[in-house]
């Protein structure tokens, strides 16, 4: 009864329009007063404070602010100049440019949503102007924009660690395999089309010169995230400490060295980190008596006997896994679905022997499919909106993307590996 009360209210609420936020909170309060749990309001107010209260959720906005400050200073313009030096002369190039891109950019903002459309806005008018389908270019911009939540830092890892008490230092130590395999097939993937397709190609090549002065400029901006994964991997910061060393870095970059950053910028950065920041903590902290509640109630538990019943290993457990996880994030937003699937699905896959860094990255990576997967893919609607393209005819350009993604997914969920050499090398 318990149950069927809290996921009725919160499908009803959710149904009619309440935000995510409010769904799960109001639910839980109505299990509450309806006495289907025996505690007091107040307990509800205390856990909804210490859902709030981590110094690993003060990284969030840390990092979400150094990468507003490095699009503003002019980033995006210079990693897709040294991009296009290195592979912007093979036939479909301004595609690979385009991955290359979303992934550098992505292993600054932590945010999947920020690397599309900060890439999008530049990228897809200057592959439109050279020829190459416009919804083409907003195909490559949507998938390669998940890249910003599977290399670290990534904000969805920093929430997945604090939700499952996984080290948030291992996981972006895991994320790096999984998140340079995705680049590569991703790159591939929009070279084939371009060759299949006869897409454009730079008629020059590009010259040492060139090389060195674009390589040059985008430097100071390349060697944040080399200098935030090297003081967290090395033990000498926490990961609230790295995104401070983060934002320092982008500030002197950004503002001293390529002196693009204006008072007016820093309002606006500052404006859209509180919005961000805002609606994630909100989020975090209704979810943990909520989260609570499903505990007491056994539902992983439930839910595990439930497939032993029905006969299912561990290799169709982890494939049940997958499944509903890139079903519910084609659906659902990727935070409230973490949220709410995190603790029920953490501990079954843990059973069917998946290991902690490894389960990490599949939550990462299937829910991330779902940001470019109709019918609610937020990255789809980023990309729609900047090109001015139908969401038709750019699910029809994602398809080879998708189906590349699921192959890395399949990887990572059935080689351990991939996810747990590079936690071990460093310690974590």
């Amino acid at each position: 009864m318990t149950l069927l009360v809290l996921f009725g209210v919160f499908a009803i609420t959710l149904y009619t329009g309440v935000p995510v936020a409010w769904s799960i909170a109001f639910s839980t309060l109505v299990v509450i007063y309806f006495g289907l749990v025996p505690l007091p309001p107040s307990w509800f107010a205390q856990q909804v404070y210490m859902g709030a209260d981590s110094i690993s959720l003060a990284s969030i906005p840390l990092f979400l602010v150094a990468g507003g400050i490095m699009n503003e200073g002019g980033l995006t313009r210079r990693i897709i100049d040294l991009a296009n030096d290195i592979v912007g002369w093979v036939r479909g190039g301004l595609g690979v440019v385009n991955v290359a891109t979303c992934m550098i950019y992505g292993g600054i903002t932590g945010s999947a949503t920020a690397d599309t459309g900060a890439v999008g806005a530049i990228m897809i008018p200057a592959m439109a102007e050279r020829g190459y389908p416009r919804d083409f270019a907003a195909a490559v911009t949507a998938a390669a924009g998940t890249l910003g939540i599977i290399l670290p830092p990534s904000v969805v890892m920093i929430m997945y660690g604090v939700i499952t008490d996984t080290s948030i230092g291992g996981l972006f130590a895991a994320g790096i395999i999984p998140g340079l395999m995705l680049a590569v097939t991703f790159m591939l993937t929009a070279w084939w089309v371009g060759v299949k397709e006869n897409f454009p190609k730079s008629e020059t090549r590009p010259t040492v010169t060139s090389f060195s002065k674009h390589l040059l400029r985008a430097l100071p901006a390349l060697m944040m995230p080399i200098a935030v994964l090297s003081s967290m991997l090395s033990g000498l910061a926490t990961t609230t400490e790295a995104a401070f060393v983060a934002v320092v870095w982008a500030l002197l970059v950004g503002g001293v060295l390529y002196r693009e950053i204006t008072l007016a910028g820093l309002w606006k950065i500052g404006v859209e980190t509180v919005r961000m920041t805002g609606a994630i903590m909100i989020i975090m902290a209704v979810s943990v008596p909520f989260s609570w509640i499903l505990t007491v109630e056994q539902i992983p538990q439930w839910t595990a006997g439930l497939l032993h019943a029905w006969g299912a290993g561990p290799t169709i457990t982890i494939l049940l896994i997958l499944a509903l996880l890139t079903f519910v994030g084609t659906w659902a937003d990727l935070g409230p679905s973490l949220i709410i699937l995190a603790p029920i699905l953490h501990p079954i896959g843990m059973e069917a022997g998946l290991q902690p860094y490894q389960l990490g990255l599949i939550f990462t990576m299937a829910l991330g499919i779902g940001l470019f997967t109709p019918p609610v893919g937020t990255n789809i609607f980023v990309v729609c909106n900047v090109a001015k393209v139908g969401v038709n005819a750019v699910t029809r350009r994602l398809i080879p993307f998708f189906i590349t993604s699921n192959i890395c997914l399949l990887l990572v969920a059935f080689i351990p590996e991939t996810t747990e050499w590079l936690p071990r090398y460093f310690g974590f």
